[in-house]
């Protein structure tokens, strides 16, 4: 068990990482880096309370969330944003 969370309602948690108290940017860190999951990425961690954002996303917003999850890397997600952005150079160039 790498962290636990105590404590009631919102912004009240203490995390502790193997017994010691730790700063929630440590719990993330360590999931991030530990485990390879971005929690500020929907697709890979859905609490709560962003469920309703989750599926407000517009098709467009969805893709782009979803290729953030596919490596760590990020290619899929970096080339598409390239090819975004030659579109719209492309597109000012020719309009």
């Amino acid at each position: 068990n790498k962290g636990t969370e105590r404590g009631r309602g919102r912004g009240a948690s203490t995390y502790y990482m193997h017994n010691d108290k730790v700063k929630l940017e440590e719990i993330r860190e360590v999931v991030h880096n530990g485990y390879n999951i971005d929690l500020s990425n929907l697709c890979t961690f859905l609490p709560q309370d962003k469920v309703g954002s989750f599926s407000g996303l517009s098709s467009q917003e969805l893709l782009i969330e979803t290729e953030k999850t596919l490596s760590a890397s990020q290619h899929l997600f970096k080339t598409h944003q390239q090819l975004i952005e030659a579109e719209q150079e492309l597109q000012k160039q020719v309009g």
